[in-house]
């Protein structure tokens, strides 16, 4: 009991600190729960409770995606690698979608682009991509 209520007070302190997927924040590795969706930035590494798995947001490889502020004919593709407990994965979603890893008895999801989703985010020079996650057990 007394260790989910230190979990919840501190995603509370955790969420009230981090403003943007942009801004650094909170500096070691947050803690999330099977099933449950979470955003994790480029090079951000996330623990994953009542498991042993480990996921780091490691490269963009592409982004094509269609911006939410622009009509495209197409929806693009966003790909990524990931690092989950010490093994390679690669996701992506969009026309070309791969957005199921299998590590274990875990499924790794990629949900959606969280930062940068606008044309005049993507052409700023120092964003850093975020996207939303999920794992469960397969």
């Amino acid at each position: 009991m007394q260790r989910k209520l230190n979990m919840i007070v501190g995603m509370i302190i955790f969420l009230s600190s981090c403003q943007s997927p942009n801004e650094d924040c909170c500096g070691g590795p947050k803690e999330v729960a099977l099933g449950e969706s979470f955003s994790i930035k480029v090079g951000e590494t996330v623990n994953i409770s009542q498991s042993s798995a480990v996921i780091t947001f490691e490269t963009l490889i592409s982004d094509s995606l269609c911006p939410a502020d622009v009509e495209c004919l197409t929806l693009g593709t966003l790909s990524i690698a990931i690092n989950v407990s010490g093994t390679e994965k690669t996701l992506s979603i969009g026309d070309n979608a791969k957005d199921v890893a299998h590590y274990k008895d875990y499924s790794i999801v990629l949900e959606r682009l969280v930062y940068p989703t606008k044309q005049s985010e993507k052409d700023s020079n120092n964003s850093t991509y975020a996207v939303q996650m999920k794992i469960t057990r397969s």
